[in-house]
C-alpha cells in the first residue's frame, strides 16, 4: 500500500516570496521524495470581462475569484493517489485555457497561492501549513518588476490594480490567515531558520509513518 501523500500549503500575499519558499522545499526534500508545485491561479474562475480595464472591473485578488470546490477535489483526489486533470491558466490571457493538464501524484504536493489558506476543508488537508510573510512596499516592489518583466504590462495598469483590489484585498482577506498557519516565514533573506523549522516539521511527518 502507497504511503500517504503530504499535503503542504504556502501561503502569502501577492509578490511575498511564495513561489520561493515553494521551490525552496522542493530542495530541501530528500531526493527519494517526489514533489510538484501546484498554483491556486489555476483555480481562477472564468470571467466575462473582454476590455483593457480588465484588471480594475475584475478583482482577482477576492475569495470569490476562485473555484474552491474544483480546487478541493482536485487535491483531494491527487491525495488518494489518482492523477488528474487540472486547469492550466494563462498569465498572458488572464483566464483558463481550453485544454488541462493530467497531473499525476506525488509524494508531496505543495500548494501555493495568495489565499492558499482560506478555505477550510482545503486547510484540513494539509499536513503542514506555511505563511510567507513580506511588508507592502517589498511586494508592490516585486510584483511591478515581475508584471513588467513577465507579462508585458503597463507601470499605469498594475498601479491602478495595486490601488483598486490589491492592496486592500490583502489586508481584509491575505493577511489574517496568517494566524491559520503552523509556520510564519520572514521575508528577509528567506529566513534559514524559517527553512530549518520546514524541513523539520516534513522529516517528522516520514518519522511517524
Amino acid at each position: 500500500m502507497k504511503h500517504k501523500i503530504v499535503l503542504i500549503i504556502v501561503c502569502g500575499g501577492t509578490g511575498s516570496g511564495k513561489t520561493t519558499v515553494a521551490n525552496e522545499i522542493k530542495t530541501i526534500l530528500p531526493k527519494r521524495i517526489s514533489s510538484q508545485i501546484i498554483c491556486m491561479d489555476r483555480f481562477y474562475k472564468e470571467h466575462n470581462c473582454k476590455d483593457g480595464n480588465l484588471y480594475l472591473k475584475h478583482n482577482f485578488d477576492h475569495p470569490n475569484a476562485f473555484d474552491w470546490k474544483l480546487m478541493f477535489n482536485s487535491l483531494k483526489s491527487l491525495l488518494a493517489n489518482k492523477a488528474t486533470k487540472l486547469p492550466i491558466y494563462s498569465y498572458q490571457k488572464s483566464k483558463r485555457e481550453n485544454e488541462k493538464e493530467l497531473v499525476k501524484p506525488t509524494d508531496v504536493i505543495i500548494l501555493e497561492g495568495i489565499l492558499a489558506l482560506y478555505d477550510a476543508d482545503i486547510r484540513a488537508l494539509a499536513d503542514i501549513k506555511i505563511f510567507v510573510d513580506t511588508p507592502d512596499d517589498e511586494r508592490f516592489i516585486r510584483r511591478l518588476i515581475r508584471d513588467k518583466k513577465e507579462r508585458n504590462r503597463s507601470d499605469d495598469d498594475i498601479v491602478g490594480q495595486w490601488r483598486s483590489t490589491i492592496r486592500k484585498m490583502h489586508h481584509v482577506f491575505v493577511q489574517p490567515l496568517k494566524a491559520e498557519a503552523d509556520i510564519i516565514v520572514p521575508w528577509y533573506n528567506m529566513n534559514k531558520i524559517a527553512i530549518q523549522a520546514i524541513k523539520g516539521a516534513i522529516q517528522s511527518i516520514y518519522e511517524q509513518k
